[in-house]
């Protein structure tokens, strides 16, 4: 009876946006599937507080319980993570924790979808997500000052501090944050029981600091600095809990740039230089023969890059790149990975007379050298064709090759009980290419986008009789997967009513030599999932009701096992005032209103109906 109420449910929502969008009459927004671009419009709409949050609004991104983020078919070790230039992927393996940055330093975040190693180098085999924090604020004002409390449900308390400061020549972004989670909850267990989940507390706080110096109207330098340290708990899974296991993070990181717009002709000049300092500590007590483990991560960058015109037409990008990444690890020992690379694009531009009013084709490639595996050259060509006036028409199209080396936990994990490395590894390579079409007219923004990827060498833990079945890795695996993505945007009643759709289909298959796997489903990667979000703005007041699906999910890698499909649905409510001369906001959302109870991955429980209120003011 549940599915047979959620599939009416999709189907009334399909059929309301379909014949909607036959009486839009105007939109602005072209909206493309393979490039997403977040706003602190978008921020605010969803009520985030972090990242991870934003993120997950966009179809196709799956954002796990410690916070790494996979895109289509790949995991988060292959989706590389840059803040304002800095690449904070590390090389011991993993992810990016997204969940754990703060929004409200943020300016945008950028998705890529599909390869990008042309541009990005290793691991960009899934896509990238580009973060620009905040700098100089808009206006006169000399001086702004933020202040932000938020309380919600299990004793969620968040207070946040922001300061900007605008004189003359110099600008300054000053955020404070910190964040409180008692996060012990009741959860379903496999038998139907209720439980409650403990040690799921969290304790963290963050400071953010970036200061600009305008030169004169070519010349600018930028400085940031980001510090967050966490103590937070560690439930373990549902049949393996850990009540007393501790996980604690110490981050910081330090960037410098320096932008020049017109080095010489119309040739700009970016330099930047950056430094990360990333520790984890890990201990359980209750298990004694396991001693706590830590891992510092350093990586020293330096990028270097240019762009100008060749001609009338031709643009051109070049530049090189250092990566020094060291790890001092209790499990995985000290390691180095020193990386030279140097990297081109060429676009060509052309204005036409015709329905085609203008073409755009780009070629990039990139030759990355590392100091412990093979060399790789990494290409990439992308066209598109457009047609703007009274409606607007986009063909967009990307082909190319990426790849990703192994990590030092992939090549140098220690024997214990249960693992071993492999020094013996490839870097995995991907082959890829998208193709969709991007429209507006009227009130109605549409985007298609069919993709397909290959991915050779996959790098595969598994567990190996040659190593008295041990769990270690081989690149013994191949993956393909296809999949449409769409979009459809209608704006209504001069945008007091905005209704968004999206949906991903993705059919994404083990092509490895194991005939019990050969073509069957990658685990965790539903073949469905939509989002339906709808905003209604009237003067001061903004309302938004999001409806999340997720289909079946597959948990072993023979398909015999599997997580039913679920969908959720939330709602928040904000308000902006003035009082006193004063700009005030206050949001209330409510997550998960039906109280539905499911698994995003198995083994793990996940909180049913949630609250959040958050009051700000601006100065």
């Amino acid at each position: 009876m549940k599915n047979v109420k959620r599939m009416t449910l999709a189907a009334l929502c399909a059929v309301a946006i379909f014949f909607t969008s036959l009486s839009a009459q105007e939109t602005e927004e072209k909206k493309s599937t393979s490039e997403v671009v977040l706003t602190e419009e978008d921020f605010i709409k969803n009520n985030c507080e972090s990242v991870g949050d934003a993120l997950q609004t966009i179809t196709g991104v799956y954002v796990n319980s410690t916070g790494d983020i996979s895109l289509r078919d790949v995991s988060s070790s292959k989706v590389v993570v840059i803040l304002d230039g800095q690449r904070l992927n590390t090389a011991q393996g993993g992810g990016v924790n997204v969940s754990d940055m703060t929004i409200d330093n943020i300016e945008k975040i950028e998705l890529l979808r599909g390869g990008r190693s042309a541009q990005y180098g290793a691991d960009a085999v899934g896509g990238v997500i580009r973060i620009t924090t905040k700098s100089r604020q808009t206006g006169n004002k000399i001086v702004g000052l933020g202040l932000k409390t938020t309380f919600g449900s299990y004793n969620r308390q968040i207070y946040n501090l922001s300061n900007t400061i605008n004189y003359g020549k110099f600008s300054s972004f000053l955020s404070y944050q910190r964040d409180i989670w008692d996060g012990d909850f009741l959860y379903t267990d496999y038998y139907g029981n209720e439980k409650n989940l403990v040690n799921n507390h969290q304790s963290s706080f963050n400071i953010f600091y970036k200061l600009s110096f305008v030169i004169d109207d070519k010349q600018q330098i930028n400085a940031s600095t980001n510090y967050y340290k966490a103590n937070n708990g560690t439930p373990g899974m549902i049949d393996n809990l850990t009540p007393e296991a501790v996980l604690k993070y110490d981050n910081k990181s330090y960037n410098l740039s320096y932008d020049h717009k017109s080095l010489f002709k119309d040739y700009s000049l970016k330099v930047q230089g950056y430094f990360l300092d990333f520790e984890t500590k890990f201990d359980n007590p209750e298990n004694p023969n396991i001693p706590p483990s830590d891992h510092d991560n350093y990586a020293l960058g330096l990028e270097l890059s240019q762009a100008g015109s060749l001609a009338k037409g031709i643009n051109i990008v070049y530049g090189y790149s250092l990566r020094d990444d060291r790890i001092h690890s209790t499990d995985v020992g000290d390691k180095t990975r020193i990386t030279h690379s140097g990297h081109t694009s060429l676009t060509f531009t052309k204005q036409l007379n015709h329905f085609i009013n203008s073409l755009e084709a780009a070629m990039a490639l990139r030759y990355d050298s590392p100091s412990d595996f093979e060399n790789a050259l990494s290409p990439r060509f992308s066209f598109s064709a457009n047609h703007s006036g009274v409606f607007n028409i986009a063909l967009l199209a990307h082909i190319a090759n990426s790849y990703k080396a192994p990590s030092f936990n992939d090549l140098y994990w220690p024997q214990d009980a249960f693992a071993v490395g492999n020094p013996d590894l490839v870097p995995e390579k991907g082959d890829n290419y998208d193709i969709g079409i991007t429209s507006s007219f009227s009130l109605v923004a549409l985007s298609v986008n069919y993709f397909n990827s290959d991915v050779n060498n996959l790098i595969l833990w598994a567990q190996d009789p040659a190593v008295n079945n041990l769990w270690t890795p081989h690149n013994i695996s191949k993956t393909s997967t296809q999949g449409v993505e769409t979009s459809l945007t209608l704006s209504l009643l001069k945008d007091m009513i905005l209704i968004n759709g999206e949906y991903t289909f993705m059919n994404a298959r083990d092509k490895g030599p194991d005939p019990n796997q050969y073509d069957k489903y990658i685990i965790y990667r539903p073949k469905n999932k939509y989002d339906i979000t709808c905003t209604f703005k009237y003067g001061s007041l903004e309302w938004n009701t999001i409806y999340h699906y997720v289909g079946l999910r597959y948990t072993n890698s023979a398909n015999t096992k599997w997580l039913p499909s679920f969908y959720t649905i939330d709602t928040n409510f904000t308000y902006r005032f003035k009082l006193l001369d004063v700009s005030w906001n206050s949001t209330f959302e409510l997550s998960n209103i039906l109280d539905e109870s499911y698994m995003r991955v198995l083994g793990t429980a996940e909180p049913g109906r949630m609250y959040k209120f958050s009051l700000g003011v601006n100065i």
